[in-house]
């Protein structure tokens, strides 16, 4: 990826600056931007978008620290107290530059979109060039308020719930940033209008480094899938489909070993937080990254995992591929020769022994539109129960190293579904919110596999599957906006 520098002051907004900044300015690395004369021709449209991904291969706090936060609530392992027991809230959160860090990005998009969107179409080689570059900025804008939605509002909620999102379109002065909360129905379809009009004016996957058609309509296909409203798995489906059956250059990488060492240069991963700029500009990506390379090159270490997702991952064949012995992530660990076991396909050797392997958060890859497409065919026709268990089968059979073995067929709907959630763990632990978010819309025993992973010491109710709006959001609306209920 190339991107060059361009010559703009930052931009002001309230609140929503990484995390070394306590006042009001949105930093944006490398890329600041300045509306008047930010699009003069072709090429600096383009590098408006490239400067857009910068903003999230520099966010500190997304990526792995995101995960590591999601993958305790759900169960997996307890990274965190509070996201294990699941006591988060306003006057106690740790997720607020998580938030900052999403506006930052979506300011860097509202950027891109609106100094392209008002360029005279004679400096772009055609309409086609431009529509395309404002459908990768909204694509990216996109993913960045799915994010906000899962993360940050009842997305489980009615459409007429009042906690959505605060959508932002424009880029961020003082003038603009009293915005109320959007309903969530309001909040899911600004986020499918994006990926609908990249859907229709992106390229197809060529790379994980960049968005494209079949990012957008995975993306697209995902939160139709979680949430699940009339016609909403159907329609899933459908854009599921489409992805495997016309993936561009995508497609199942069949050497585990490739997958997690290639990262981000894998084609398997539709997209990726990759951190080509910084490796390319320092001796530890660990140094430059922050908090997020964190978990993947230190929080890992040595880490035990609960015992229900343990037993699966112990007896699946990629086990011996995705864990490993590995020294510590300080040069004292090093120095004393201890090796503990790790989940190396994350961690790799650590910040100290392997500083510059490719440290990835695999947001998006075709293994994960196997096991969707199994959800998806459970869901649309129950009774199809090898129907629906060969979608899994299908992905398992490109597998060359490990070899996967194919699953039986269950024997029952509640079978099938179980096989299906232990997929999403065995195949994507640790990688994103894919486990997260099956957790809680897949049922064993009557109950969510939430509640199974979590067991009865830990008390939560539906409050908790979202976290709180930070308190200096909530403080500095003038307009006052409504707390998460249950996290005030």
């Amino acid at each position: 990826m190339t991107i060059n520098k361009l010559l703009m002051p930052s931009l002001l907004i309230v609140g929503l600056a990484f995390s070394s900044c306590d006042d009001f300015l949105t930093q944006m690395p490398r890329h600041e931007l300045t509306m008047e004369n930010a699009v003069r021709d072709y090429e600096s449209a383009q590098q408006l978008v490239n400067g857009m991904y910068s903003t999230y291969e520099y966010a500190s706090q997304l990526g792995g620290y995101v995960s590591a936060y999601l993958n305790s609530q759900a169960g997996l392992w307890e990274y965190s107290a509070a996201h294990v027991n699941m006591t988060y809230r306003q006057s106690n959160s740790d997720t607020d530059d998580i938030w900052k860090q999403l506006y930052t990005c979506i300011n860097a998009a509202n950027a891109a979109i609106n100094s392209i969107e008002t360029a005279p179409e004679t400096i772009f080689p055609s309409v086609e060039a431009k529509e395309k570059l404002i459908a990768e900025a909204r694509c990216f804008r996109g993913f960045m308020n799915l994010q906000l939605l899962w993360y940050f509002a009842r997305w489980f909620d009615e459409p007429d719930s009042p906690y959505g999102i605060i959508y932002r379109d424009k880029v961020s002065d003082l003038s603009n940033l009293m915005v109320d909360r959007s309903t969530v129905g309001q909040s899911y379809q600004y986020v499918i209008d994006d990926l609908s009009y990249a859907e229709q004016h992106l390229d197809d996957y060529e790379t994980s480094v960049y968005m494209s058609k079949q990012f957008a309509q995975a993306l697209h296909a995902k939160l139709l899938l979680v949430r699940g409203w009339e016609g909403d798995y159907e329609e899933a489906l459908g854009l599921v489909n489409a992805v495997l059956s016309s993936p561009g250059a995508a497609a199942i990488d069949p050497d585990i070993e490739h997958l997690y060492t290639e990262a981000w240069d894998s084609k398997e991963l539709l997209f990726a937080q990759n951190k080509i700029d910084i490796i390319a500009q320092t001796s530890s990506s660990y140094t430059s990254a922050g908090y997020s390379d964190y978990v993947w090159g230190a929080g890992l270490y040595g880490q035990e995992y609960t015992d229900i997702p343990t037993g699966w991952l112990q007896a699946d064949p990629r086990y011996d591929y995705i864990f490993g012995m590995a020294y510590g992530a300080e040069q004292w660990q090093v120095d004393q020769g201890e090796q503990k076991l790790t989940l190396t396909k994350l961690y790799h050797g650590g910040r100290i022994v392997d500083p510059n392997a490719k440290y990835c958060t695999y947001v998006l890859r075709m293994t994960e539109l196997y096991i969707m497409k199994a959800e998806l065919l459970a869901r649309t026709n129950p009774g199809d129960l090898s129907g629906a268990i060969a979608p899994i089968n299908e992905y398992r059979a490109q597998y060359t190293n490990p070899v996967l073995p194919e699953i039986e067929v269950p024997s029952s709907h509640d079978a099938l579904m179980n096989a299906i959630f232990k997929e999403y763990v065995v195949a994507l632990c640790m990688e994103n919110d894919a486990v997260w978010l099956a957790s809680i819309r897949m049922q064993t025993e009557g109950d969510t596999w939430l509640k199974k992973l979590k067991g009865n010491e830990i008390n939560y109710s539906k409050n908790q599957y979202c976290w709180p709006i930070p308190n200096d959001e909530i403080i500095a609306h003038t307009n006052p906006i409504a707390q998460n209920p249950g996290l005030e």
